[in-house]
């Protein structure tokens, strides 16, 4: 008794914790964190609420001779363990990934509301590195241009309206001359360039990257950091020595002309003096001469530290400010290049005031470019930021510690399921469910009548048992995965139906109910134990051939199917066994007509 009445105290426990599983929709206890939006927090397939399906191609090939090389089953699962690592570890849920034949891996994110992200995780090819980002360069000289490719250069006015004083037609002037407006146009003092054909692509490909250095500043400022953009410094040597520096936005080709207008520096421009198109003109003379020099805002040079010298990056919070970082450590190499490298940028700091950065690539995109506040020579580093979240974090932790696939990758197929097809499929699968699963139990209960009963409570808490199960694994539940689920409910019934047919011969032959009970069970148990096994069987060799085959619905299928065999058997061995137990010990068991379907007039005559 006392036995009996331990399994029924661990029995409720487990009803309590399941309700406890399946009554909190978002499971988190530290690290620990599982559920979601979707049915009971379970974990849904790409067929039940949609989501992104991405088809990737590993592409390796010979460094001389171009020649592309047979990838090994050891990177393919390498590649495997790194894409999967990556993903679980950003929160974007549990992926789904499979190796097609020998060079193609599948992945599958079932209710991904941001594939970009995703993909950005994943990558394609895969290098990491870091680099010194030298901030405002020394000048170097356009070699490219030339004085003798410069035909003229004059001083004029542009107009507000991006017009040259100079180059206004007769027919422009005597319409504005007629004009009735008498404010006059404002004009700003600017140079007049005329090249030659050959050198003014040139100027035009010079003037297009300061634009994009230009653009790229104006970004940067947009996401709080400090990027400076490109100037030009033009030097005229005329009648008196002219001096200045200019954007990229300051300079205009005049229509497709090979005439090129320089806007001069004025009062409020922020350069240096004052200019008029006068004082410029008497500077220049009749033939001056003029070079540029580029003062790049910044180049990147490298250092020679990669991935490979990175040891861990990891998110974590600022003990000041809780405020969430981004921890890094490097191995001995890295330790050695990274404490050189900031000791040289703090002295630059100290000695220039200009702050230069360690900008971060992968895959010749720029993930962060982190300013250096002092040196670091013990291999530890933290990257902070006022624009960090917890996700950004973890993601920026991810690519610097995963920072290299082992074999590149292409993606080659892209593919959106639509949401609406699957929560269409879960509700009818889930209405299938319910009515099959009320079919069973009001079977069970009309025929075995207080067996039954007991067997559909036990039922009812197998049912919870598995959906647990699935939740906390976490199982990613597919249609073919609910169909394995009903099956194993069938099963589970099965099982009870052979234990209550014992119980059932016993009693006719006169034993006592708490005696039919424990025969019945007993004879029951080779029966229920050889089919649940050779199902587990089935299930384990369907599990390996579409390991192998990249089968991934008959795969989620046997796992399901598995679960529910060995919860089906604890739930008609355990469960339904130790109720009966508790009936047997109760004035029930006196009514025979309560446990067999003929009333108990085959005893009774």
């Amino acid at each position: 008794m006392r036995r009996n009445a331990r399994i029924l105290i661990t029995i409720f426990i487990i009803i309590a914790i399941c309700g406890t599983i399946l009554g909190v929709q978002n499971l988190e206890i530290g690290n620990f964190q599982r559920g979601g939006n979707t049915l009971l927090g379970l974990t849904l397939g790409l067929d039940l609420q949609g989501g992104s399906h991405l088809v990737y191609k590993a592409d390796l090939e010979d460094s001389i001779t171009g020649e592309d090389i047979e990838v090994s089953d050891d990177q393919m699962r390498a590649l495997v363990r790194t894409i999967e690592r990556r993903i679980n570890a950003s929160g974007l849920g549990e992926p789904i990934l499979q190796i097609l034949g020998e060079d193609r891996l599948l992945v599958q994110l079932p209710g991904i509301k941001d594939p970009g992200r995703a993909k950005d995780l994943i990558g394609e090819t895969a290098r990491l590195e870091f680099k010194h980002r030298i901030i405002n360069v020394q000048p170097e000289p356009v070699e490219s241009l030339k004085p003798s490719d410069i035909i003229s250069i004059r001083a004029d006015d542009l107009r507000e309206d991006g017009k040259i004083m100079g180059l206004l037609t007769a027919e422009e002037l005597l319409q504005e001359a007629m004009s009735t407006s008498t404010e006059p146009m404002k004009t700003t003092p600017a140079l007049v360039i005329e090249f030659t054909p050959a050198s003014s692509q040139l100027f035009r490909d010079l003037v297009v990257e300061m634009n994009t250095s230009l653009a790229e500043a104006m970004m940067a400022q947009q996401n709080n950091d400090y990027l400076p953009a490109d100037t030009l410094s033009v030097n005229i040597t005329g009648n008196e020595e002219l001096r200045f520096q200019t954007l990229g936005n300051n300079i205009m080709q005049l229509g497709t002309s090979t005439r090129y207008m320089i806007a001069l520096p004025t009062e409020g421009s922020g350069a240096e003096g004052s200019m008029t198109s006068e004082s410029v003109a008497m500077k220049l003379g009749s033939s001056p001469q003029m070079s540029f020099e580029r003062l790049q805002g910044y180049i990147d040079e490298d250092i020679g530290l990669t991935g490979d010298d990175l040891k861990t990056a990891y998110p974590s919070q600022h003990q000041g400010s809780g405020l969430p970082i981004v921890s890094i450590e490097f191995d001995d190499r890295g330790t050695k290049i990274f404490g050189e490298l900031t000791t040289k940028i703090y002295s630059k700091l100290q000695d220039e005031g200009i702050s230069d950065q360690i900008v971060i690539i992968l895959d010749g995109e720029e993930l962060i470019s982190p300013v250096v506040q002092t040196p670091i020579t013990a291999g530890t580093a933290i990257i902070d930021g006022p624009g960090f979240t917890i996700d950004s974090v973890k993601d920026l932790s991810l690519l610097l510690e995963s920072g290299r696939l082992p074999v590149p990758i292409e993606l080659i197929q892209e593919r959106d399921v639509d949401a609406i097809l699957g929560s269409d499929s879960l509700r009818k699968s889930v209405i299938a469910g319910l009515v099959g699963l009320g079919l069973v139990l009001a079977f069970m209960t009309i025929y075995y009548r207080v067996p039954g009963l007991v067997a559909s409570l036990a039922l009812i808490i197998y049912a919870a048992m598995v959906l647990s199960i699935f939740k906390i694994l976490p199982v990613t539940l597919t249609l073919s995965g609910v169909a394995a689920v009903i099956l194993s409910i069938g099963m589970a019934v099965d099982a009870n139906i052979l234990i209550f047919e014992r119980m059932k011969d016993e009693l006719r032959s006169g034993r006592t109910m708490l005696s039919a009970i424990n025969i019945g069970f007993n004879r029951a148990w080779p029966a229920i134990r050889d089919g649940n096994v050779s199902t587990l069987i089935t299930c384990a060799i369907l599990y390996w051939f579409s390991d192998q085959l990249g089968a991934t619905i008959v795969q989620g299928f046997a796992v399901t199917l598995a679960i529910g065999v060995l919860i089906s058997m604890f739930s008609a061995i355990v469960i339904s066994r130790s109720f009966l137990r508790v009936i047997a010990a109760t004035p029930i068991s006196r009514n025979l007509r309560l446990f067999l379907p003929s009333g108990g007039k085959e005893i009774s005559s």
